[in-house]
């Protein structure tokens, strides 16, 4: 008895695994669809659950906050972009943060905060 309990319990871990994994992909993946279709609030709210669904991607947080940042929202978007780097120390998020940078930058320097 003991021997079908334990074995029950580890089938129900493998499958909330794998859910979890298919549901990051699911979001990702129609954030990514709505991205390119131009709806970007529709976007980051998958994005966003993607990103909870599994916190260690850097490719949802990156393009979170490609998307934050073509909505204006460059506080929101250079969190998620250092979320990215610090997950994966790339170019590519090194050079989104620098760009997101120069957006606060010359917004503050307008006084349009």
């Amino acid at each position: 008895m003991k021997k079908v309990t334990v074995s029950i319990g580890v089938v129900l871990i493998l499958l909330a695994l794998f859910s979890c994994t298919d549901n990051y992909q699911r979001h990702y993946q129609l954030g990514k669809w709505y991205h390119d279709k131009g709806l970007i609030n529709e976007a980051i709210l998958e994005f966003i659950a993607a990103t909870r669904a599994k916190e260690d991607n850097h490719q949802a947080h990156q393009s979170l906050a490609i998307a934050y940042t073509k909505k204006g929202w460059y506080d929101y978007a250079l969190k998620e972009a250092e979320t990215a780097f610090d997950l994966y120390p790339a170019d590519e998020n090194y050079k989104l943060i620098q760009v997101i940078k120069q957006n606060l930058e010359a917004i503050e320097a307008l006084g349009l905060e």
